[in-house]
């Protein structure tokens, strides 16, 4: 498929990448083709992409790079845009898209402390071998939780610094 810029071309070990993040988001629980079009976003040159750019970067179909770029947007960690006197929509990673949303999921082990301590208190105390499983759970995320804002502080602190 011919690239609409005629410009860059990612090397072999760019592609791999690309690939790479692809397997870790599908890992994840997303859809393969969701992670590759984030991978090429990644590393594309230039930074900026029209849907047709992503489509002939990834060798991939129109229908499934436009649905993964329905999920990154919506995710926030793409952003879609357009320049003035242009008619063409471009793509990009957004600005810090990634840390916010992973503090943003961090936040969450709170929930999991407080599922974890509600069975811990419907639990038979008798019952010393399925209370263990659950205290490991409720231990692990109590000290996450208590963590998280002590790392937050220290990511701040070492991005301003």
């Amino acid at each position: 498929m011919e690239r609409e810029s005629g410009g860059w071309q990612p090397s072999d070990d760019e592609l791999a990448f690309v690939e790479e993040v692809a397997l870790v988001f599908e890992r994840m629980g997303l859809v393969r083709m969701t992670g590759r079009t984030l991978g090429w976003l990644m590393i594309c040159d230039p930074p900026e992409q029209t849907f047709n750019q992503v489509v002939a970067g990834l060798g991939a179909s129109k229908g499934s790079v436009s649905g993964a770029l329905k999920t990154l947007t919506g995710a926030q960690w793409v952003e879609r845009f357009g320049r003035p006197g242009e008619r063409r929509d471009l793509y990009r990673m957004r600005e810090g898209g990634f840390e916010e949303l992973t503090w943003a999921q961090l936040q969450g082990v709170g929930h999991f402390v407080d599922l974890a301590a509600r069975g811990l208190a419907m639990m038979p105390g008798d019952r010393e071998d399925r209370r263990r499983r659950l205290q490991g759970i409720h231990d692990l995320f109590a000290w996450l939780d208590a963590e998280i804002p002590r790392m937050r502080e220290r990511w701040d602190r070492r991005r301003k610094g």
